[in-house]
């Protein structure tokens, strides 16, 4: 995993969310999305998370996912997004939303090596079981099929035998949007997670793709 191996003893919670999944504003009500993406760009060296959202109302769009990482954690989460969308002319938008929710499963790391401050309990990451919360918002421009868009999220997280992380990430990136059918997007991060015990940060790379459909007519409208 691209962040969470760089450091040479780490020690974390794992986030309940790890991929930022591009451009907000492109979920048109009643309709749903099928997103996949991956960070540190491919398992099991990178990070995987996969989506399925719902935009119930013009500004409500309803979320749930799974997350994970080979060998180091792997989550279940469900949430909300709250968009919005400005459209400045027929070919310029911006839009922005909120994001919020809840995750749980296995995972965590706990290495102490000669910390004082830290005892090895030489469990697993599949014997430690994980939570957290996250909150964030994004935001884009869009210009025809192109947005750039922009996504911060903070994120705190407890595992059986690790201190209380905070993770915390800002990520850029480039998002097109095909036929109002599909998305594909890549972009870049820099996370940080910090406890009582570790701290790091890195920068990861992400790339993504989406489909969007109609649940009652799937692929005709």
């Amino acid at each position: 995993m691209a962040l969470l191996s760089i450091g040479c003893s780490p020690v974390f919670a794992p986030p309940v969310r790890t991929a930022h999944f591009g451009a907000p504003g492109r979920l048109a009500p009643g309709k749903v999305e099928v997103a996949a993406a991956s960070s540190g760009v491919v398992a099991p060296v990178g990070m995987l998370g996969g989506n399925v959202g719902y935009a119930a109302r013009r500004n409500l769009i309803v979320q749930a996912g799974v997350d994970g990482s080979f060998d180091e954690f792997a989550l279940a989460w469900g949430g909300v997004q709250v968009p919005g969308k400005l459209q400045l002319s027929r070919r310029w938008s911006l839009a922005a939303d909120a994001e919020l929710g809840l995750g749980g499963g296995i995972g965590g790391r706990k290495v102490c090596d000669d910390r004082d401050d830290c005892v090895d309990d030489e469990l697993r990451w599949y014997q430690r079981p994980a939570g957290g919360a996250y909150l964030g918002a994004g935001g884009a421009v869009r210009l025809g099929p192109v947005s750039l868009y922009s996504r911060v999220r903070t994120q705190l997280t407890g595992a059986r035998g690790v201190p209380s992380t905070q993770w915390s990430s800002v990520a850029l990136g480039l998002h097109g949007h095909i036929l109002e059918r599909a998305d594909v997007w890549v972009g870049y991060a820099l996370a940080h997670y910090a406890n009582g015990v570790d701290s790091y940060s890195g920068c990861v790379p992400e790339i993504g793709l989406a489909f969007r459909f109609d649940p009652y007519l799937g692929w005709r409208r």
